[in-house]
Parts: C-alpha cells; sequence; structure tokens
C-alpha cells in the first residue's frame, strides 16, 4: 500500500511534469513544448551519462532486452562499446549463460586473467582450433610448466601451410614479460617502447599470472563511451528467472555468474509483484548482500515499492508495451509513460533506480522515457534490427535481410524451451514472433537515437540528462496531433 505522503508526491510529480492524473498515458499522447536554449548545436551535446545503480554507471542510457532473438555476444559487445548494457537471456541455459558472460569479459580486455595458452609441441591446427573457438589470432606460448616461452601472433601463422608444424617451430621468441601486478601506466609505457601488442604478466614463480593486451589498454581512445570496468573488461551482467518456487538450483546458476564476474544481476519475471519474487529477491539478497539487483517487471507505484521494499536496487517497468508482447490482451498493465512515472517516484523515494522497458519507437520515446525519471530504457525490437542481434538473417521475399524478433512469453519462444527441457508446459501465449528488417548496426541504430536525443535536449536548453529530467514538461495532444508531427502525404 502507498502511503499518503507517497501519493501526494506521485500527483505533484505528475502535475510539474504536466501529466493528467484520471488517465494513463503513453508517449504519443503528450508532446514536448520548446524551451529557451542557450545551446547553438545540438553537436555540443555529448554527455548521455546515467546512474543506474549505486556503482554502476553508464555512458548512454540504454540496456539491451534479455531475448534469446535480441542479445547474444555479438550485440552484447557492440552495444557496451556504445556505453550501454547487454542482459543475457535467462532462458538460455546456464552453460550457454556463462558462456556468454566469460565471452564478454575477455572481449578486447585490457587484463585477462587466465590467458588463453598452448604448449610448444603442440601443431598449429590446434592453436587455429582454439583461437577460432574464442575469436582470437595470438595465443601465449608455456611449457609444461606453465611458463611463457613465447608468442604465437597473425604474423608467425598466417601464411603457414602446414597445420602440422609445432607451434614452437612457428612462434616468436621475443618475448617481453612484466610482474604480476604491474600497472596500467607501467603496461603501457612497456608496450609502447618495444612496439608490441601482448605483454604477459608472472608470478614469482616464473609461471604465466595474467596477460595485458594493447587493444584493451588504449580502449578508450577509440571507444571512449565503452562500458568498462576498473581491470579494462566490459561489465557483465547476469541474469536468472524466478519460477513458480526458487531452488537451490537458481542460487547455484547465480554462484556461477558471479564466479564470472558478474556486476548487477537482473532477476526477471513477467509478474514480479508476486510472492514468488519475493522469495527469490530476499534469498539472493542474503546469499549476495553486495550484488545489485535489477527486478521486474512492474508497471505500478505500489509494485515498485513492494521490489524496493523486498531488496531491488533498480526495477523494471513495463507491462504490454513492447513490440513482441501482447500482456495487455489478458486486460493487464498500464500504459508505459505513466508506468515510468509512477515507480521512478518510488524510486527517487528510496534513492533507487526504474529501467523502462518496452515502448521506444523513436527518439523522442526515449527522451520522454528520461524526463519521467527513467534511467535507462531497455530496448527489444530496434535492437533486435541490428546486424549484431543474435536472431539469424535471412531474405525475406523482396531480397532484403530481415530477422525474427521472438517475444519472449510467444508461443515460439516457449515450444523451444519445452523441448530444451527447461519449461514444464506451454501457457498461453503473452507476446508474439515478428519479422523485421534489418536496419544497420548496433553502432548505427544507437547512434541515430542518441542524435535524436541530442535534438530534443538542444529544444529544450538541456545539456545532458539531468537537465533534461528537470526541464521536460508535457503537453497532452490528441491522436489528430499525433498524426499530425509524425505522418506525411
Amino acid at each position: 500500500m502507498l502511503t499518503p505522503a507517497e501519493r501526494s508526491a506521485i500527483k505533484e510529480f505528475f502535475l510539474s511534469k504536466g501529466l493528467p492524473l484520471e488517465r494513463a498515458v503513453t508517449f504519443s499522447d503528450v508532446t514536448l513544448p520548446e524551451n529557451y536554449s542557450r545551446i547553438r548545436s545540438r553537436s555540443e551535446i555529448d554527455d548521455f551519462s546515467t546512474k543506474l545503480a549505486q556503482s554502476l554507471r553508464l555512458d548512454i542510457p540504454i540496456v539491451s532486452a534479455n531475448m534469446e532473438s535480441v542479445t547474444g555476444l555479438d550485440l552484447a559487445t557492440a552495444l557496451e562499446r556504445e556505453g550501454g548494457l547487454a542482459f543475457p537471456p535467462q532462458t538460455l541455459p546456464i552453460k550457454e549463460r556463462l558462456h556468454l558472460i566469460h565471452m564478454l569479459g575477455r572481449a578486447d580486455s585490457a587484463l585477462i586473467d587466465r590467458p588463453l595458452t598452448i604448449n610448444p609441441e603442440h601443431p598449429l591446427r590446434d592453436a587455429k582450433e582454439l583461437m577460432d573457438e574464442f575469436d582470437i589470432r595470438s595465443l601465449v606460448v608455456v611449457d609444461k610448466q606453465n611458463k611463457p616461452v613465447g608468442i604465437l601472433s597473425t604474423r608467425d601463422w598466417l601464411y603457414e601451410e602446414d597445420d602440422g608444424k609445432p607451434v614452437g617451430v612457428l612462434m616468436s621468441k621475443r618475448l617481453i614479460t612484466a610482474p604480476s601486478g604491474t600497472s596500467f601506466k607501467k603496461a603501457a609505457a612497456i608496450l609502447r617502447e618495444n612496439k608490441i601488442e601482448k605483454l604477459p604478466l608472472v608470478g614469482k614463480d616464473g609461471k604465466l599470472a595474467g596477460l595485458i593486451t594493447a587493444n584493451g589498454l588504449f580502449y578508450k581512445s577509440r571507444h571512449p563511451r565503452a562500458t568498462r570496468d576498473e581491470n579494462g573488461r566490459f561489465v557483465r551482467a547476469g541474469s536468472i528467472g524466478v519460477g513458480r518456487k526458487f531452488t537451490p538450483r537458481h542460487l547455484y546458476e547465480i554462484e556461477t555468474q558471479a564466479k564470472e564476474g558478474i556486476s548487477i544481476l537482473l532477476v526477471d519475471t513477467a509478474r514480479a509483484f508476486s510472492v514468488n519474487t519475493e522469495e527469490a529477491v530476499k534469498k539472493i539478497k542474503k546469499a549476495f548482500p553486495k550484488l545489485p539487483l535489477v527486478v521486474g517487471n512492474v508497471s505500478t507505484a505500489e509494485g515498485a515499492k513492494f521490489l524496493f521494499e523486498t531488496g531491488a536496487d533498480v526495477v523494471k517497468v513495463g507491462q504490454g508495451p513492447g513490440f513482441a508482447c501482447t500482456t495487455r490482451m489478458v486486460g493487464v498493465g498500464i500504459p508505459q509513460l505513466t508506468a515510468i512515472a509512477e515507480c521512478s517516484v518510488i524510486a527517487a523515494r528510496y534513492k533507487k533506480s526504474v529501467i523502462g522497458d518496452g515502448g521506444i519507437k523513436s527518439p523522442g520515446d526515449l527522451a520522454k522515457a528520461m524526463i519521467v525519471g527513467a534511467k535507462a530504457v531497455m530496448l527489444g525490437n530496434l535492437l533486435a534490427r541490428a546486424r549484431e542481434s543474435a536472431s539469424q538473417t535471412f531474405v525475406d521475399e523482396e531480397n532484403r535481410p530481415v530477422k525474427n524478433y521472438v517475444g519472449s512469453a510467444s508461443f515460439a519462444a516457449q515450444l523451444q524451451r519445452y523441448h530444451r527441457g527447461d519449461l514444464d508446459n506451454i501457457r498461453r501465449p503473452e507476446g508474439v514472433t515478428q519479422t523485421v528488417p534489418v536496419t544497420g548496426t548496433v553502432k548505427e541504430i544507437v547512434g541515430d537515437l542518441l542524435a535524436g536525443l541530442s535534438s530534443t535536449m538542444a529544444y529544450l536548453g538541456a545539456g545532458n540528462l539531468k537537465e533534461l529530467y528537470a526541464k521536460g514538461k508535457f503537453v497532452a495532444q490528441t491522436p489528430a496531433g499525433y498524426i499530425e508531427g509524425v505522418k506525411r502525404p
């Protein structure tokens, strides 16, 4: 139950933003009047940073939907290069989830604490198989005591025709190493001075203890917004479902993801305002008290309050607004702008945050979600259209590249999980499968959204998202007014 003070805070916030109190609205029901702006050009705006959780900031307010047709390794890597965050699908078998998290932690990493190695007597074909599996092009060569003796890099094997030749014959024996614990600053100097790309780290016993890569160490020069931790690795998120009962198996899955270095965990269910979720979150918080939790979905202030009091650090808001979601057909769900606004008021009172999940079709929708208090938005439909999304690309009857965007509660998704053995029965679908066109790379799709967002911010005189939240106010518009703005003859 909401307290009178909480209801009053919601009413006050809605009035301050120009949102109606008597009916729920979504993005197309309102528009933004311009403000006087001191910003001369939208190109001046490049600060889209947001604080998602106490220990996690993002350079852009975009996270990927935890859907099997959206988030795989390619999309996760591409999105985090741009400053967002990727959530792995909790419906994936745990081995596949762990592989995704592990590979994301290795991709473009500055510090690799478990470098891939090979012995010098192994044939080149073994090295190629290992490099292909992990999508790399060099290996540290170690002896039987795990002491580095050389580097096998692309220039050593690229033109070699004999795959049976021993690695020790091909490898470069010019080996520059550094002691374990070498700082990034010192490592950068060694890499520059010796014009090398890999710096093996060795312990006092001479054994390989890690690897610093030039690619990862100087990453910010090429990808300044990349979502990286203090060791120069992409930030990894974990995921878990709730189920009818939260079992030791669930805790084991979280433990294995924690060992892979996740910084945040998504606890995902369509009905988070429930006893199932309450039991799950309390057990997770007891076992992993320092692990930030994103929990959802809900669409009411009461639901958000329940989750924050249960232990959520971030609440995911949205029931039915998504392109592939049909929950509203069972009569449940609140139009998304009102839902985010209500929940964000409660989040502010708990010094927590919300993610708007679903309904984002344009930069304007993204801006409106930020104005009502979302710290980030979760994208499914827009990212499903990226070349890097997890769904396979095929061509339609007009020879255009397309992909299947599969709702997590759709019949197709449930059937796949049923055949895998991780779903007991198929229930009435609350999602659909849509064929969507491939519209570009993640970089291009995100770039378009940010360009549009910066335009909104320029119109409102906002130089960053904090100012956008403070300055943005709505006026209601009729359906004809909306059509006037987006349709052309």
